[in-house]
């Protein structure tokens, strides 16, 4: 099958441990570039936290886990698909019940509570502080803020101190009809019912006249199953958990010994 787009996703896949792009991935985005192939990004992180990431090659991002879609050439958010008012009110009621951060996705900036970045390492996302302290908008209360935000939110990331309690803070949100889907090691990831990294692709695909099966998706989380599952091509990296490997077409290296350049040049074999 020669496959025309390939989409990856960011944190466990096109970054290493590091959080580093490394070279071989680098020429291999551009080498299926100069092929004439599509790379774009399927993304739980939000447009803002995209910045150090764009490439020449990369003009489109499925951001949000699905939410939106972004023409990074055109500098324009379309395609948004944002939480209801009420869930947004239940999601945010259980949270302040809790200890949580909440991060609030909209579709052109992240917010959260000032007080909660002094304390990223407490929610496990120490790893993240240089991107937070360059692209988050701090406010001094997230809930009072979201009492008088009158814009879509796409997503909320509720980040939590304890594993035990992310578990049952989802059992908590069952009965809501959306996505509830576990994110890095400590988030539980809300979004509108039916949106996910794959109904985002599909919507990528529709914009771009391609169809699912001319797409390449790679991932390493649950978050990414739609996409890998929606995808002509789902591949997994070797670090994700034996349960995604398993639902993946293929399985490459981990992310410290080239396994997103290898799912890449599979665009060109």
């Amino acid at each position: 099958m020669a496959y025309r787009m390939i989409a990856l996703d960011i944190d466990g896949t096109l970054l290493n441990s590091r959080k580093e792009v490394d070279i071989e991935t680098e020429e291999a985005i551009r080498a299926a570039a100069e092929a004439g192939k599509t790379v774009v990004f399927n993304t739980g992180r939000a447009v803002c936290e995209l910045e150090d990431l764009w490439m020449p090659e990369v003009r489109y991002a499925v951001f949000s886990s699905g939410a939106g879609l972004y023409d990074r050439q055109e500098g324009r958010a379309f395609r948004l698909r944002p939480l209801e008012e009420k869930q947004v009110r239940t999601i945010l009621a259980l949270a302040r019940e809790k200890d949580i951060m909440p991060q609030i996705v909209l579709a052109d900036r992240d917010v959260i509570q000032a007080s909660h970045l002094r304390n990223l390492e407490h929610y496990h996302m120490g790893i993240y502080r240089p991107m937070y302290e360059k692209a988050m908008t701090l406010v001094p209360d997230i809930y009072a803020f979201a009492e008088t935000c009158g814009e879509p939110f796409l997503k909320i990331n509720l980040y939590h101190a304890e594993a035990d309690e992310r578990i049952r803070t989802r059992e908590q949100l069952a009965t809501e009809d959306m996505e509830k889907v576990f994110s890095e090691v400590s988030s539980l990831e809300c979004s509108a019912r039916g949106i996910d990294k794959g109904s985002g692709l599909l919507g990528l695909c529709e914009a771009l006249g391609m169809e699912a099966a001319d797409c390449i998706a790679v991932g390493d989380a649950e978050n990414d199953l739609p996409m890998i599952r929606a995808a002509g091509l789902g591949v997994a990296m070797g670090n994700a958990k034996p349960e995604i490997q398993a639902r993946a077409d293929r399985v490459v290296a981990d992310l410290d010994h080239g396994g997103c350049a290898e799912a890449i040049r599979l665009l060109l074999s």
